[in-house]
């Protein structure tokens, strides 16, 4: 009998690995994405799972090509992952034609083409599971951000749409929108926030606190064991869902 097979991008760190090292503790086979992937790959390698890793940019079709190939040549595949990096923090006005180009390519439709090129096998197999990241922006867009704002926003409506027309096939497909969860891309953003307004990167993450009940950022693990779960065919009845993983904040605003 088969180990489960997911499918993993942008999975090398933050979320992304967190959701790997679960899916490796519960015995799923993997194979992970991301520009560099040789670090984790051998971290994972050691929970006795087998572990395959695809370097590469997924706005990058050779790189969609090679995963494809992988899953079809493992002949069925259990639950896919699609994840990405964040795009670069600017204002509106400051966006270049050419950076909504490249960001559209690999945040909306890499991901797109690489989950439709695997449709078939899971309406073969009459079950897949999906889990795409999205944001608490999608609901409450945020200042400086548009590219993920926006796009973001998109992947969810036409994943949503997937949902509601690939039901019948037993596919099941969610978003998950992370609030502040302690990863680079959360310090990187606030510490650019502290050095535009000339404060104390302390009094950024001191203010960010404020607007979160539960008062503390997540960890990368809280977000990875609800995927995982959303993942998993202990999920049965929830699909077509954008569910905020947030600790209360937008509830609270």
């Amino acid at each position: 009998m088969n180990k489960p097979l997911a499918l993993l991008t942008g999975a090398s760190k933050g979320i992304g690995f967190a959701t790997a090292e679960i899916m490796a503790k519960k015995g799923y086979d993997l194979i992970i994405n991301s520009r560099h992937t040789e670090e984790a790959v051998e971290k994972l390698r050691k929970f006795g799972t087998t572990v395959e890793g695809v370097n590469g940019n997924l706005g990058d079709d050779k790189t969609v090509e090679a995963l494809v190939s992988l899953v079809q040549k493992k002949g069925y595949i259990d639950a896919l992952l699609l994840n990405h990096g964040g795009p670069p923090v600017k204002p509106f006005m400051e966006v270049t034609d050419l950076e909504w180009e490249t960001y559209i390519s690999i945040m909306l439709t890499s991901p797109l083409k690489l989950f439709r090129a695997l449709v078939p096998l899971m309406q073969k197999q009459k079950k897949g599971r999906v889990v795409a990241i999205s944001s608490f922006t999608v609901k409450s867009p945020y200042q400086g951000i548009v590219l993920s704002n926006s796009l973001r926003a998109a992947l969810v409506n036409a994943l949503k749409t997937a949902a509601i027309e690939l039901g019948g096939d037993g596919i099941l497909i969610n978003m998950v929108a992370p609030g502040y969860i302690a990863t680079q891309r959360i310090l990187d953003f606030n510490a650019k926030y502290a050095e535009q307004e000339g404060l104390p990167i302390e009094d950024i993450d001191k203010r960010t606190l404020e607007n979160i009940p539960l008062g503390k950022f997540g960890m990368p693990e809280d977000v990875g064991n609800f995927i995982v779960y959303l993942l998993s065919e202990e999920n049965k009845y929830i699909t077509g869902q954008n569910i905020h993983v947030d600790g209360g904040l937008i509830t609270a605003n």
